[in-house]
């Protein structure tokens, strides 16, 4: 029988761990560069913890837990829990759901990029169509960056944020005050409200950019920031994308 010593055996474990990271990285880098790139719109959040490090967390716009509704009886053999496919929709910059389909051959025909999603029970309004079910995509949901862009992303969602609070300010009080008056004159944040004070700046739009196989599964590449586009690096993303109010 022959012996292995401790060094050897710790020198063949590891040797298995790198093994494994590396077919790891090597299957993330050729799906980042084989799949077809979308974008997909997120919502601004603050992207850094002190318990988990620098992040964006992606808050998906339109590809949420119960964005694309179904109806069983357009396809009886469809159940909750089944695996359906979605063309995705180009429209401007960004990509959202198309029609739901239960193969992957037939939503590849559109042409489009297609996402993998699963069936869910959705939520029913009173009234509504009780076999109604909805998809939920699985989706990366952070976006882990060096501290250099972290910061920066924080500065500029801070400023993003100051801009669309502005925009929904206005918008509030102008429709209290044209519609109901009273609430408008006992509003405190309409205290010094003046409708020809309109923002005019542009709220920031930013969005996730995805490496979407044939498959319908998809991987991180960058990030979508206002029309920059930061895409991943060995060395990670630098942010240069400077805001002013």
């Amino acid at each position: 029988m022959i012996k292995v010593s401790f060094l050897a055996r710790g020198a063949i474990g590891l040797a298995v761990i790198l093994l494994g990271l590396g077919w790891m990285t090597f299957n993330h880098e050729t799906a980042r560069s084989s799949g077809r790139e979308v974008v997909l719109q997120t919502n601004p959040v603050d992207p850094r913890d002190v318990f988990f490090g620098h992040y964006a967390i992606l808050n998906y716009r339109e590809f949420g837990p119960r964005d694309v509704q179904v109806a069983v009886s357009d396809d009886p053999d469809l159940a909750v829990g089944d695996t359906v496919y979605v063309p995705l929709i180009q429209s401007g910059a960004f990509y959202t759901p198309g029609e739901v389909f239960a193969a992957r051959e037939d939503a590849a025909a559109t042409g489009a990029p297609i996402l993998k999603a699963e069936l869910i029970e959705g939520y029913v309004i009173r009234d509504e169509d009780d076999d109604a079910l909805w998809v939920r995509f699985d989706l990366p949901s952070q976006y882990f960056a060096d501290p250099e862009t972290a910061i920066a992303l924080q500065s500029d969602f801070q400023t993003a944020n100051a801009i669309q609070g502005r925009r929904d300010r206005w918008e509030t009080c102008r429709g209290l005050q044209q519609t109901a008056p009273d609430q408008f004159e006992q509003s405190w944040m309409c205290e010094d409200f003046d409708l020809a004070d309109e923002p005019t700046s542009d709220i920031p739009e930013y969005g996730v950019i995805l490496s979407v196989s044939d498959r319908g599964d998809a991987v991180i590449k960058g990030l979508y920031l206002d029309g920059q586009r930061l895409y991943d690096s060995l060395t990670g993303p630098r942010l240069t994308l400077e805001r002013r109010e």
